[in-house]
């Protein structure tokens, strides 16, 4: 018989959250402002006008003012398809403007529903989803916040299905081998192609820990239970010295 001490039996996660940092201004439009060539004091205020930002031309004509700095009406366009933008909801993306197709085409999109991600964004095995989209396969339960682990198809469950479908079940008290709430690993037993909780693995008369060492506490099985060196002695008088199995 050989031991084995598995610690990745399961493991459970946590997920991640961080806010979309770059759009700064939702539908925001831009003001509109027409030089009146009647006006004697428009006339002569270029200061008023002042310079486009994005040219650094004069601003004689139509301008217009968006995040705080003018521009000619026509050098205020989005920064991808080059669409003009006075009057039109905008969106600010690392200090550029755009149009609010394109700024949509560049947000990370929901792995679940494709959507774009406008706000909160949830971080989960290198997938990225809006937080309520992020469920359970089987009972579609939100895991926003609480643990969760993978099966072998990378199916994302929470803690009560990945007991009920995938944790290994203990040979000795039949209940899932899963990681306790103050950790996300747990360690198993293999014994006689059999799971084990670390605390299961008994002899099955006195209760005596198991394990892989020659001290006494070595598994010496019988007719596929558990025993100590001591308790299989008394059933076979002849045992040896060696226990079956080694840690592996």
């Amino acid at each position: 018989m050989f031991l084995t001490s598995d610690r990745s039996v399961c493991k459970k996660f946590f997920c991640v959250h961080f806010v979309v940092p770059r759009a700064v201004g939702f539908f925001l439009k831009a003001k509109i402002f027409i030089r009146d060539s009647t006006s004697k004091n428009m006339a002569s205020s270029q200061g008023y006008l002042g310079t486009c930002a994005k040219c650094l031309g004069v601003i004689s004509e139509k301008g217009c003012t968006a995040e705080k700095l003018n521009y000619h009406q026509k050098c205020f366009v989005c920064s991808l398809c080059c669409k003009e933008l006075y009057g039109s909801p905008y969106y600010t993306m690392n200090g550029k403007p755009y149009c609010e197709e394109d700024y949509l085409n560049k947000l990370d999109k929901c792995a679940s529903c494709n959507r774009p991600i406008l706000e909160k964004v949830l971080k989960a095995e290198g997938h990225k989803f809006h937080p309520e989209c992020f469920r359970c396969t089987v009972c579609k339960k939100c895991l926003d916040g609480v643990p969760f682990s993978v099966d072998p198809q990378n199916n994302v469950l929470c803690m009560d299905d990945y007991k009920k479908k995938v944790a290994p079940q203990c040979a000795r008290c039949k209940k899932p081998i899963a990681p306790p709430s103050y950790t996300n690993e747990v360690t198993r037993v293999l014994a006689m192609g059999n799971s084990y909780h670390t605390t299961c693995y008994r002899c099955e008369d006195c209760g005596l820990p198991l394990s892989s060492n020659s001290d006494g506490r070595g598994c010496y099985p019988l007719n596929d239970r558990l025993y100590c060196f001591d308790c299989h002695k008394r059933r076979v008088p002849n045992v040896g010295r060696t226990p079956a199995g080694k840690a592996k």
